[in-house]
């Protein structure tokens, strides 16, 4: 996920910038507010407001703390990572029951 949020911010961000470079002008009013806080851009370039969302893409990206699992079968452990720390845990064995070939086709036809 934090990758996706990276590459989108970096498009977005080149995005801006070739708005900006070309001289691309708009005109528009764009306001937010959230928890308090308020923010207003008026009759800026739109390649400004392109650069500005790619840069809060990528901020979310480096701030947010993603937690990865998989489970390893050799071993039987469960591997859980993220930014501040490791943990592994080890998962019992369920032993399985063998199966011959007349019961698999009696459950089968």
């Amino acid at each position: 996920m934090k990758i996706i949020c990276f590459i989108l911010g970096y498009k977005t961000i080149k995005l801006g910038y070739n708005l900006i470079s070309a001289g691309v002008k708009g005109e528009f009013k764009f306001s937010s507010s959230f928890a308090g806080f308020k923010a207003d851009l008026a009759s800026v370039s739109p390649g400004l407001l392109f650069v500005a969302l790619g840069i809060m893409l990528i901020t979310i990206a480096i701030y947010i703390n993603k937690t990865v699992s998989y489970y390893n079968t050799k071993s039987n452990t469960t591997i859980t990572k993220d930014s501040t720390a490791t943990s592994k845990t080890t998962t019992p064995v369920v032993p399985m029951k063998k199966v011959d070939s007349n019961e698999l086709k009696s459950v089968f036809h």
